[in-house]
Order: structure tokens, then sequence, then C-alpha cells
């Protein structure tokens, strides 16, 4: 079986999700011959069981890029390849949809992946920002309705797609992310209070917040947990990790304003291959986000061994470990309760180390090997 994979980005520095998926990539060719195209990247790329490289030129333009990506689909599809998978990318794939729809036949088949609930609504004020928003909806439906399979996961995230896109079900592949348990992996007690203390100075419980710092991401429910922290007098601290975001302004006028400084610390963006060690000194990880589909973060707490507690948005009650629903999965409508279930779950040591267990034991689910399997069987059957 031949695949060609389109990868978004490929930056050493990432702090986003793309920077997992060059080990997946290096997993899955040992399995099928994988050619890549890369869309970004800031380095060269070394990436193992790869075919072949294709990398666009940063000060390319746009019109450049897209007759580029169809003169490669071209070239690979000579050469037998079948498959086109675009990850999470319109620029990607709306290239690869024409060359294979108009310019073609449809003889390949061209696979995008999309997981995400679209909770900001759509604003019609004039401006350049609402005109980019407005116009790559627009482009994506086009996609939804050109491409020969939609892949996500997990399976609420199936129901979604269809209902919100009226793609038909045969049209949608279940697919699920994956995690390196090489990389993110639990520590042992004693190793959690030494690195604790060495990364933090202090031995205090770790709630941690990893995420944009959009409100759409809960971030501004932060202060608000991190004031009931300051008034009940805890022994806990909020690490918040994320990229800036539409609340980054205001979470920083909060820590100020109700006097947080030494309770919510805002670390800004860090490096994903740098994250795990937040994630394995953390007793409590917070995903207050108000739309979701299939997070990674999860599954980098669980992997850990961090309990998590969320809104039950997009997969996420799917995938957190199944007995989460009563303390760690709440109703979006309820923020209050978010709040206060954070502050209780915090103070219940016994319950935290019995789901760090579960979560951990979840997470071999998502293992980078089972993952693989799961996508060459599915391709296999296309």
């Amino acid at each position: 079986m031949k695949v060609c994979y389109v990868l978004p980005q490929h930056h050493k520095n990432s702090a986003e999700n793309f920077f997992h998926i060059t080990n997946f990539l290096s997993e899955l060719g040992k399995k099928v011959e994988l050619f890549l195209i890369i869309e970004h990247s800031d380095v060269e790329p070394k990436i193992d069981n790869i075919q072949d490289f294709f990398v666009l030129s940063e000060d390319i333009g746009a019109f450049s890029r897209f007759k580029y990506l169809i003169k490669v689909y071209f070239e690979l599809y000579n050469k037998g390849v079948n498959i086109f998978f675009s990850r999470s990318s319109l620029t990607g794939v709306l290239p690869l949809i024409f060359a294979n729809r108009f310019l073609n036949f449809n003889r390949a088949n061209i696979i995008f992946w999309s997981c995400g609930q679209d909770v900001v609504p759509l604003s019609f004020f004039p401006n350049r920002k609402n005109l980019k928003r407005l116009i790559s909806k627009i482009l994506a439906w086009f996609a939804f309705k050109s491409i020969n399979y939609l892949a996500t996961g997990p399976e609420l995230m199936v129901n979604y797609y269809q209902k919100q896109y009226s793609i038909p079900v045969h049209k949608i592949l279940t697919l699920y992310n994956d995690i390196s348990l090489n990389r993110f992996y639990p520590l042992s007690a004693q190793e959690k209070k030494i690195i604790k203390k060495e990364i933090l100075g202090t031995n205090k419980k770790v709630m941690l917040f990893v995420h944009t710092f959009n409100e759409s991401r809960g971030a501004d429910l932060l202060p608000l947990i991190a004031k009931n922290i300051y008034e009940k007098e805890l022994n806990v601290i909020i690490l918040a990790i994320g990229r800036h975001g539409d609340y980054s302004n205001e979470l920083n006028k909060k820590i100020v304003e109700y006097n947080l400084e030494n309770y919510l610390f805002n670390l800004g963006e860090v490096a994903n291959k740098d994250i795990a060690k937040y994630y394995q000194i953390s007793d409590l990880f917070l995903m207050p986000s108000r739309g979701e589909g299939f997070p990674r973060v999860l599954l980098e707490a669980m992997a850990s061994g961090c309990p998590s507690i969320a809104f039950d948005v997009g997969g996420v009650s799917e995938i957190l470990p199944e007995d989460n629903v009563n303390h760690f999965i709440i109703n979006l409508d309820n923020e209050a309760r978010f709040v206060d279930q954070s502050i209780k779950l915090i103070n219940d040591s016994i319950l935290l180390e019995k789901q760090s267990k579960k979560s951990y034991e979840k997470a071999n689910i998502y293992s980078t090997e089972n993952i693989v399997d799961m996508y060459v069987n599915c391709l296999s059957e296309i």
C-alpha cells in the first residue's frame, strides 16, 4: 500500500500537536510505503521510514503552492500512490481535491482528517479576521463535499460530522489520535516529588492547563479556580501553559486584580518536546474547553498518569476512563460545578491516585503502535 501524507507543519519547537505526528509517521512508514508532503518546516526533515519528502518553500506564493501540490499529486499518482491523506489543512487538501476530481477523474482517494467542534459564533462585522474565517468556513464546506473520505474520531465525532455537515456515514473513517508511551509516562511518587521540587521549588499540589489561551478553551475559568484556592488557603498552584489567544491579556490582568501571583502561574508557550515533565509533576489536569474533538492534551495527561477534569464536549466522554462521569466530566452548562469540582478533586488524594492508574491504563489503547495498526487496517479496506 502506497500512501501520501500531508503534514501542515514540522517545527522543531512546535507547541502544537503536529509535533506528535512525526513519531506516528515513522511507525506508519514501517507498514506502508509512505510519502510525505510538509507545508511548513523550519528544520530539515529527518523522519525514519519515509520513501520521499516534498517540503514547500516558506516564501512561495499561494498560487505557486497550489500548482506545486498538483504537480506532486500526479508525480506520486504515477508511482502508484492512490491514497492522499491531508491532516487538518485546507491549503493541503484543496489542491489535491482539484487534481483528483477535475484533472484525474477521481481515480485516487483523498482523505481529509478533521476533528473539532466549531463553537465560536461567526461574526459578519467587516474586518479582515472575520472575512478570513468566513472564507475558511466556505472552503471547509466545499472540502467536506468533495473529498472521498473524512477521517475523524472518536465515534461521537462521527455523529457530529454526519449531522453538522451531512456527510454520509460510509464516507467517514474512524481513526484515533495516538500517544507515544515512550515520551509520556507516569513517575513514581518519589520521582514526582523530586522533579516537582526541582522545577517549581515547591511540593504543593499542581493543577495543569495546556491549551490556547482562548475563552472557547475555558481559559477564563482559570482565575476563578485560582481565586478559590487563594480564599480557601489551599496548598495548591495552577500552571497555565498555552499559545497566545483572545484571553491572554485578560488572564494576566485577572492574576494581578485577584492577587493570584502565588497561585496561578502563566508559563506561556512551551514546546511540545519539553511538555511531558509538566504533566508528570501535576496532580490534576484542567480541560475546561467549551468545544473539542479528539484533544491530544487528554492523551498526554492520561499517559502521564495525571487525572483530568473536563466538560462533556466532543469525544471527551469516550476518551477518558469509563467511570469518569460522576466526578471528572462536567456538563457544559455548569461552569460553577467545574470550578467547585476542581477544588474537591485536588483535595481527594485517594480518588486522584485511583484515577491516575485508570487513566494510564486507558492511554495504552491509544499507543502509537496500536493506532498505526488501526490506520493500516482502515486504509487497506479502501
